[in-house]
């Protein structure tokens, strides 16, 4: 008989709420515990996902012996000291991305994860969605070819809120923090970490950034165009191109379901690969796929992709002129 895995939830929110509707809707998952700073608000996401424990503190849900892993769901700038803690007292960490706000944090976490010999893996759900499995495997097998370009975008118009959470600093807010790592994740997984950065963008007056427009070189000669952004809407659409094809993967192309193959000879291949619940369902099989098999990191989502991934966005911050304290 398969273990039931106890989820203990570090936050209330947004992406909670969907983690959650995932978690209840798969096998071997359970909401065991829920820790918000309000206590109403935690009682109220409780009972909404069913978890029968909720506490008015993060300190709380980490002590608690019940719980199996902690999926961490509050703003980025608090990320690295809490899975730092949930990793000290032993707790698996499931952390949603980014990671944090600077390559050293993030270096600190995985370097907690290995002290602590515990899971720690970035929730980078679109790494663990079968569509992603699929163009994995066509690369593998030389189908497309070498890969020369990648391009990818996500953009949304939001209203101006100096004062929310996209625009505050503090909070590590702006586009790139946002949205622009899910680009940036698909060029890291394909192309590895660029020669060559520049970068093209707007700060807002709280100092964050309103859009970023990346350019990426790589030794290999290839190269990648992303772009992200929190003041216009973009196709939210991806292109990877190698020597022998391209692939097309249709919008929204993050969470994407359906992707074509075009061969250079003009043959067409379609694939279509659902997902059973909100999509987050294939990164939490994942995770407890690697708990039952004791790996202390996700094939998907290595630690050394997300350090990658950190030392690459603070570049392109820092270009960008933003700087997070």
């Amino acid at each position: 008989m398969n273990k039931i895995y106890r989820w203990g939830i570090l936050g209330a929110g947004h992406i909670a709420e969907k983690f959650c509707t995932a978690l209840n809707f798969t096998e071997t998952a359970e909401v065991y515990a829920i820790a918000s700073r309000d206590m109403d608000k935690a009682a109220a996401f409780a009972s909404k996902h069913r978890a029968p424990i909720w506490y008015d503190n993060y300190e709380a849900l980490m002590k608690d012996k019940n719980v199996d892993i902690i999926y961490i769901a509050t703003p980025h700038a608090f990320h690295s000291e809490q899975a730092i803690n949930c990793m000290n007292h032993q707790k698996p960490v499931l952390c949603e991305k980014p990671l944090s706000l600077s390559y050293q944090q993030t270096k600190a976490m995985i370097d907690a994860a290995n002290e602590n010999k515990v899971f720690f893996m970035e929730g980078m759900w679109t790494a663990c969605m079968p569509f992603m499995d699929k163009i994995r495997q066509l690369i593998k097998e030389d189908v497309i070819g070498a890969v020369q370009y990648v391009s990818a975008d996500f953009g949304f118009n939001a209203p101006v809120n100096l004062e929310g959470r996209l625009y505050n600093k503090t909070l590590g807010g702006g586009a790139m923090m946002d949205v622009g790592v899910y680009p940036l994740y698909l060029a890291t997984s394909l192309l590895g970490v660029p020669g060559q950065i520049n970068v093209i963008s707007k700060l807002s007056e709280t100092g964050v950034d309103e859009y970023m427009n990346i350019a990426l070189q790589y030794e290999t000669g290839a190269t990648a165009q992303l772009i992200s952004s929190i003041v216009f809407q973009t196709n939210i659409q991806a292109t990877i191109i190698g020597k022998k094809a391209r692939i097309n993967v249709k919008s929204p192309w993050f969470k994407a379901t359906d992707f074509v193959v075009q061969k250079n000879d003009g043959s067409i291949e379609n694939f279509y690969l659902p997902h059973l619940s909100n999509g987050f369902e294939h990164e939490i099989k994942e995770v407890m796929d690697c708990l039952d098999n004791g790996l202390l990191q996700s094939k998907k989502v290595t630690h050394a992709l997300s350090l990658s991934m950190s030392k690459i966005t603070e570049a392109i911050l820092k270009e960008a002129g933003v700087v997070y304290s």
